[in-house]
C-alpha cells in the first residue's frame, strides 16, 4: 500500500509545472535572466517564465546580446501585449520569437502548456480611459468576453483556469480588511473584475508600479446557490530590479486544474477570505449596451439593448481610415529566412524560392507552412518564380498526403499578416465531400461572402495587389475566395478545419491552445522530414 501511495505522489509531482512570474521588465533583461539563471542553479530547471508586465523599456540595448546569441535565455519565456504605445514598435507577430526562447503571445487569448496548464491573458489598458484606440495596448469589453468564451470552449463542466494574467487590477481586489494597499484608480478595472469572476483563475497575476502585493486567497462565487467554487490567489509583482528591492519574481509548482481532485481544488485555507467583487457582475453575461459606469472609463453592456449609443462599433467603423498603416521592417521580418528572428528549428526543407516549415500550434503533426524565402506579403504580390516554387511544394505535399490516405486543404489569409504563409493541412479522405459545405456554413455564421472559383483559377484574376483576402484550395480542386473586412475572424480557416465534420479538434482552433514545447517541435520536424523525403524535390540542394 505504501509503495502505491509513493508512486502516485511521485506521478503527481512529475505532472506539475514549475513556473516563474516576473513584473514589469522595462528593458532590464540582464537583471531578469541572470536572476532566473541563479534560481535554476539552486532549484533545478523551470518549465516556463511568464512576464506579466511591460517587457520593453526606454533602453532595450541589453537585448542585443540575446539577439546575437552571446547570451541565452535560460527558461522558455512568454511575453504579452504592451500597455505603452511607445513600445509597440519592438514587438513581432504573435507566436513568433522576439529573441530565441522568448515568444510574444499578443494582447489576449488562452493557451495550454505541455503540462496541460491553462493560461488566460488580457493585457493593456482600457481604450476608453486613454481616449484613443491603439489596438496593441488597449482593450474593450468585447476582448473580455472573447477571453471568457475561449476559456469555456469545449468544456461541459467548467472548473476554471490555472492562471490569469492582466495589466490592470480587478476593481475591488485591494479591499481587504487584513491588508492595506494603495493603487491608483486608473490601474483598476471593473471589466477585469468581471472577467476574473467568470473564468475563476487559481492564480491571478498583475504588474505593480512599485510595491509587491499578495492578497489572501478569496473564494469565487457561483451562479448556483450552495455550490462551492475554487479559490483565487491574487499577486501583484513589483518592477524587475526596483530600487526598493520589492519582490519582482515569483515561483510556484502547479498541477493542472483539469487533473486535480475536486476535494483538493475546493479545500479551504486558514487565511481564506470572501470574494471582494460585486455578485451582480456574475449575472452580466455578455457585452452589448451600457448598464453600469463606474467613472473610471469602465463599462458593462447588455446584448438585448436596441441601441448602441455608448461607443458601439457603428460609430467607430470609419476610424481606421485615419490611422497610419503599420510599416514592417523587412530586415526584421520573423518569416524571412535570412532574418535573425526566424525560428530556424521549425524549417523542414528549403527550395529555390520558398521553404517548408512547421507552424506554431499545428492542427495535426503533418500540418505545415509554405513560405517565400524573401519578403513577399501575399501570393498575388509574389513574382512568378515564387508562385512556381509554391506549386512544386503543393504537388509534392499532395503526393505525400495521398500516400498516407489523406487529402489536403491549402489556405492563405492575406489580412493582418506581413509575410505570405500558405497553410497546408491534411484531412481525412472521408471528410472531403463536407469541406465545401462547412466552409460555407462558417462563412454564413460570420457574415462572410465567400465565392467558389472554378478549378485552376489564378489569384491574379480575382484579387488585385494590396487587396486583403482569404483564399482556400480544396481537395476537389475548387477554390474559395473572400474579400476580408475589418471584423474578419483571424482563425477562420482553422475554425473550419478543426470542426467535428473534418478534423474534430475544436480545442485547436486557436493556435495558442495547442502550442508545443521546443522538444516536441523538434520531434514533429524530424518526423515530417522522414515522411517527406521521398517527395522532396529540394533534397539535392538541401544539406540536411
Amino acid at each position: 500500500m505504501s509503495a502505491t501511495v509513493t508512486s502516485s505522489s511521485a506521478f503527481a509531482e512529475q505532472s506539475k509545472q514549475k513556473t516563474l512570474f516576473c513584473g514589469d521588465v522595462n528593458g532590464n533583461f540582464l537583471s531578469l535572466f541572470s536572476r532566473v539563471e541563479t534560481i535554476v542553479k539552486k532549484s533545478g530547471p523551470f518549465d516556463v517564465l511568464l512576464c506579466v508586465g511591460n517587457f520593453f523599456g526606454e533602453d532595450n540595448s541589453q537585448l542585443d546580446a540575446y539577439k546575437m546569441g552571446y547570451r541565452k535565455v535560460p527558461v522558455p519565456t512568454y511575453v504579452f501585449g504592451p500597455s505603452n504605445s511607445d513600445h509597440c514598435q519592438y514587438y513581432c507577430e504573435e507566436g513568433s520569437e522576439i529573441v530565441p526562447n522568448v515568444v510574444y503571445m499578443g494582447k489576449r487569448g488562452i493557451f495550454t502548456t505541455s503540462q496541460d496548464i491553462k493560461i488566460a491573458y488580457l493585457s493593456g489598458l482600457s481604450r476608453r480611459e486613454l481616449g484613443k484606440d491603439m489596438p496593441m495596448c488597449t482593450f474593450e469589453p468585447s476582448d473580455c468576453s472573447a477571453v471568457r468564451d475561449a476559456c469555456f470552449r469545449g468544456q461541459s463542466e467548467y472548473r476554471g483556469v490555472d492562471i490569469l494574467i492582466t495589466t490592470l487590477w480587478p476593481a475591488g481586489i485591494q479591499q481587504d480588511e487584513t491588508q492595506k494597499v494603495e493603487i491608483e484608480q486608473e490601474r483598476t478595472s471593473d471589466l477585469i473584475a468581471w472577467l476574473t469572476m467568470h473564468i475563476k483563475p487559481r492564480y491571478h497575476l498583475v504588474p505593480s508600479p512599485n510595491k509587491y502585493f499578495a492578497r489572501q486567497p478569496y473564494r469565487n462565487l457561483s451562479v448556483h446557490q450552495d455550490y462551492r467554487e475554487s479559490a483565487t490567489r491574487f499577486i501583484a509583482l513589483a518592477p524587475v530590479g526596483n530600487k526598493t528591492k520589492d519582490k519582482w519574481i515569483y515561483a510556484c509548482s502547479l498541477q493542472s486544474i483539469s487533473k486535480m481532485r475536486m476535494t483538493d481544488l475546493l479545500q479551504a485555507t486558514t487565511d481564506e477570505t470572501a470574494c471582494p467583487f460585486d455578485p451582480e457582475l456574475l449575472k452580466q453575461h455578455q457585452p452589448g449596451k451600457v448598464v453600469k459606469f463606474t467613472g473610471n472609463g469602465q463599462f458593462f453592456y447588455d446584448m438585448d439593448a436596441k441601441d448602441d449609443d455608448h461607443g458601439g462599433k457603428r460609430k467607430r467603423r470609419g476610424d481606421h481610415q485615419d490611422r497610419k498603416r503599420r510599416e514592417f521592417d523587412q530586415d526584421q521580418c520573423w518569416f524571412c529566412l535570412a532574418s535573425p528572428t526566424v525560428e530556424k528549428h521549425l524549417v523542414i526543407c528549403v527550395g529555390e524560392h520558398c521553404y517548408l516549415a512547421l507552424p506554431k500550434g499545428p492542427l495535426t503533426p503533418d500540418h505545415v507552412l509554405i513560405l517565400p524565402i524573401t519578403h513577399h506579403q501575399s501570393l498575388v504580390k509574389a513574382p512568378e518564380e515564387v508562385a512556381t516554387d509554391i506549386k512544386k511544394f503543393k504537388a509534392a505535399l499532395r503526393n505525400m498526403y495521398e500516400a498516407s490516405g489523406k487529402a489536403v486543404v491549402f489556405f492563405e489569409r492575406n489580412f493582418k499578416s506581413s509575410h505570405m504563409q500558405i497553410q497546408c493541412v491534411p484531412v481525412p479522405r472521408a471528410s472531403e465531400p463536407q469541406i465545401l459545405e462547412v466552409f460555407q456554413d462558417e462563412a454564413g455564421i460570420n457574415s462572410i461572402q465567400i465565392e467558389v472559383l472554378p478549378p485552376y483559377s489564378e489569384m491574379s484574376q480575382v484579387a488585385t495587389p494590396g487587396t486583403p483576402y482569404f483564399h482556400a484550395e480544396l481537395p476537389s480542386g475548387e477554390q474559395l475566395f473572400a474579400h476580408t473586412k475589418q471584423n474578419f475572424p483571424l482563425q477562420f480557416g482553422r475554425d473550419v478545419l478543426s470542426s467535428p465534420e473534418i478534423l474534430d479538434c475544436e480545442d485547436k482552433a486557436d493556435w495558442r491552445q495547442c502550442l508545443l514545447s521546443r522538444d516536441q517541435e523538434d520531434v514533429y520536424v524530424t518526423d515530417f522530414r522522414k515522411k517527406f523525403r521521398p517527395y522532396d524535390f529540394t533534397a539535392d540542394d538541401d544539406s540536411d
